[in-house]
């Protein structure tokens, strides 16, 4: 003879059918992903009221699910819970629990390189206060009166700034080096009419050996780099990345100059040159926000610098590196355009270091100009 034990809901609390409801919710396939992960969470949160001593192990068995999976869907339910835009956006629980994973995995990187009590302060420190100190970023002996508008911008020399430096250490490294490729003498670049800068091979290699004596005092241990670079030097950049101990995508990002705009180099042997090639460069396994596609086409729009990169193009690279546990640097900023990038993407801070001064000022009056626009 078989025994069915029944219970009569009118015996049970409201709390126990809550959590009874719950366990139904959890084990429907008809459920949405969100209100699944949403009951994962509630019945845990509802167990661990009524009984101090419960655990995830607990409502792991209880719902017939691993604890890998609990605390994957308690994370998604908690991110839900916040508006985390991109979780909410999310069209698959795949997508929204690796989101989360990333995100935690980032916080985690985070709190080893002791960033979070400097997330706060996202302008330099020197080593002294004097004159005399302050003038040595510049390389002359003007020291430039500080800008009545905070500006995220400093005019310096990077090989001279870092050395100095002694604030938060950066996760998110913009690198725009000049490309050492005499982009200032092409007949179709742009330094005539936004004023050219020196672009030599030696310059660039220079700065190569800037950054990599530099990582000690500004790199975090845990990491991206974005780095820009001319295919005339492919093999050898990514040689000299990898020897500084950064991760190197063999496969760049690339901006496609949809307009059809770049250089011609030789017109009677070669192609125009449309498309900018940057790496994509980690340090300690540090992972992205989201993945993005490696190609995005923007026209070569300029307004504030001869090689002036298009902001939409470098939003969406953006999407991979930058949330609010960014801090950002860019050591050779041009119009400042990427750091202007970040803050709008939130990152928690973002500097840019900028050698002469016309594109310094040029830089700092149209963030100021958008400053003001936007507080009218």
């Amino acid at each position: 003879m078989d025994i069915i034990t029944v219970q009569f809901t009118t015996d049970l609390s409201d709390t126990e059918l809550h959590l009874i409801e719950l366990e139904e919710n959890v084990a429907r396939v008809d459920l949405s992903w969100q209100d699944q992960c949403m009951a994962v969470k509630q019945y845990h949160d509802l167990q661990l009221a009524r009984d101090g001593e419960w655990n995830a192990s607990r409502s792991a068995e209880a719902l017939n699910i691993s604890p890998t999976e609990l605390s994957s869907r308690r994370g998604v339910a908690q991110a839900l819970v916040e508006g985390d835009p991109m979780v909410t956006k999310a069209d698959k629980y795949s997508v929204a629990r690796g989101l989360v994973a990333r995100k935690n995995q980032r916080k985690q990187g985070n709190a080893s390189d002791a960033l979070g009590s400097m997330l706060s302060s996202p302008r330099v420190e020197l080593d002294g206060e004097s004159e005399a100190g302050a003038a040595d970023l510049f390389g002359d002996d003007e020291v430039p009166t500080p800008p009545a508008i905070d500006v995220p911008f400093l005019r310096a020399d990077f090989a001279l700034w870092w050395p100095n430096y002694r604030g938060p250490k950066f996760n998110f490294i913009h690198c725009d080096f000049p490309y050492g490729v005499n982009a200032d003498k092409h007949n179709q670049g742009a330094s005539q009419a936004f004023g050219g800068y020196a672009d030599s091979a030696d310059i660039y290699f220079k700065l190569l050996d800037d950054l990599a004596e530099s990582l000690p005092m500004i790199a975090a241990d845990s990491a991206h780099m974005m780095f820009w670079f001319s295919m005339d030097y492919y093999e050898v950049t990514r040689e000299r990345l990898t020897a500084m101990g950064w991760a190197v995508n063999p496969f760049p990002l690339m901006w496609h100059k949809s307009d059809n705009s770049g250089i011609l180099p030789d017109p009677s042997r070669g192609p125009r040159r449309i498309y900018e090639t940057a790496f994509l460069c980690s340090r300690g396994d540090r992972h992205i926000v989201q993945p993005v596609a490696n190609v995005y086409a923007a026209p070569n729009k300029k307004k504030l610098h001869m090689s002036e990169k298009n902001r939409d193009m470098l939003a969406h690279f953006f999407r991979m590196f930058v949330d609010e546990s960014t801090v950002m640097l860019d050591p050779t900023m041009g119009s400042g355009g990427a750091v202007v990038v970040a803050e709008n993407a939130g990152a928690a801070s973002a500097l840019g270091l900028e050698l002469l001064d016309e594109n310094y000022q040029v830089a700092r009056e149209s963030y100021i100009d958008d400053l003001t626009s936007e507080t009218e």
